[in-house]
């Protein structure tokens, strides 16, 4: 999961984060406050459905847990910088109804690559221990969304999507 090596608070270095170490962390925090949602919906749903759905379920919640850890790491890191971070909506647009196993997939998948996207546009601009953050949230959430993409029955030749950030 992101952050299983790191502790929860940052070390003293998050102080000396630059404007846009900030910006680029405020925008993948953003993200992740629409995943939390996301994936809380997407677990909700798959619940009632029962056995069909354990695989699709185990993988919601272990994604509801990922995003929540960096969510939760990412304020902290934020905060330790004297940055206000971005507060989370009431709620959010979902781009899938979740209401059936395969539109959880789905959903979990595209919350996922959004996830992976930001933190590819974050790399760039931090440094030291938020660049192993950020990487460590960008190759967990692209093996999430292959993971959810083969659970749905894809391909291994197309679970993967393009690298997060190009096109």
């Amino acid at each position: 999961m992101v952050g299983t090596s790191r502790p929860a608070t940052p070390s003293p270095a998050a102080a000396a984060l630059g404007p846009a170490a900030v910006t680029a962390l405020s925008a993948l925090l953003a993200v992740e406050h629409g995943a939390v949602y996301g994936t809380s919906a997407a677990g909700g749903a798959l619940a009632p459905l029962g056995p069909p759905a354990g695989d699709a379920r185990t993988l919601a919640f272990a994604a509801y847990a990922a995003h929540r850890e960096l969510r939760d790491q990412l304020t902290a890191l934020l905060l330790a910088a004297g940055a206000q971070p971005p507060a989370a909506l009431p709620a959010y647009a979902l781009p899938v109804d979740p209401a059936t196993v395969p539109a959880a997939l789905t959903l979990l998948a595209q919350l996922d690559d959004q996830t992976a996207a930001a933190a590819y546009n974050a790399v760039a601009a931090v440094g030291g221990p938020a660049r192993e953050l950020v990487v460590d949230a960008l190759t967990q959430a692209s093996v999430r969304a292959a993971r959810a993409r083969l659970i749905a029955g894809k391909s291994a030749a197309t679970a993967i999507e393009a690298f997060p950030g190009r096109s």
